[in-house]
């Protein structure tokens, strides 16, 4: 086949199989909870409150430990890109968020890893710490996607089938979920103490990085409470009661 007609035809298969980014991620989060939970109704026959939530919260942390692994693996590209968007999106840094999410990716690229570099040199017009290696921002979040990936996959399952002791799988949520909480604390904290919320309206900074960051409190400590409660009892009756 003429090579010309050969890339037309690829690009046209690109084309019509090309989601936007916000619905794969949308797509993969919610897929990736209901089957969990699913899987826990079908053992227990309950969907329990404290396993629906907490499916959700560490399915979302593998997922973002793998784009914090793209963060490790391309950051030099993160950098260059960054700096090409401080150029283009200066005092107007949604609208990058808004194009980046909104821009269309074909399914064979789902999987590159470069895809999900993008995610952080549009979030670093936000915290420019991310376009540096030597910044706290971005090793703290390697750190979560090396240290976090693994356990919160074991914690997923094991909260439905019980493969370890409860007091054993509380101790793996209590210290996972302790770090997390921390990191994000401290990010937090240094966000503010190095006013890198200059420039910037709140209703962005609300929108791409309070929520980001809040969910990052709020579930941890609801997973350290489930924890406590699962080694105080050595039980899993905290998620098969309806």
């Amino acid at each position: 086949m003429n090579r010309s007609l050969q890339q037309d035809l690829d690009v046209d298969a690109d084309t019509a199989v090309s989601p936007p980014i916000w619905l794969v991620i949308v797509g993969v989060t919610v897929l990736g909870t209901a089957l969990p939970v699913g899987l826990h109704y079908r053992a227990h026959g309950v969907v329990n409150g404290h396993h629906v939530a907490l499916a959700f919260f560490f399915w979302l942390n593998v997922i973002i430990a793998l784009w914090e692994i793209c963060l490790f693996r391309h950051i030099d590209l993160i950098r260059r890109q960054y700096e090409g968007f401080v150029r283009d999106y200066r005092g107007r840094e949604l609208d990058r968020v808004i194009e980046l999410f909104t821009s269309r990716v074909p399914l064979r690229r789902v999987l590159a890893t470069e895809t999900w570099a993008e995610i952080w040199s549009s979030y670093s017009l936000f915290d420019e710490s991310y376009a540096d290696k030597r910044s706290f921002g971005f090793l703290i979040d390697i750190g979560n996607g090396f240290t976090t990936l693994l356990p919160s996959l074991l914690f997923l399952y094991g909260m439905t089938f019980q493969v370890l002791p409860a007091r054993a799988l509380g101790i793996i949520g209590l210290v996972m979920s302790y770090q997390m909480l921390y990191g994000t604390l401290v990010y937090f904290a240094s966000f503010v103490l190095n006013g890198r919320f200059r420039g910037h309206r709140p209703f962005d900074l609300a929108i791409f990085v309070g929520l980001s960051n809040g969910l990052w409190t709020v579930f941890p400590i609801w997973a350290i409470g489930v924890s406590i409660w699962m080694i105080y009892n050595d039980s899993y009756a905290i998620f098969v009661g309806g």
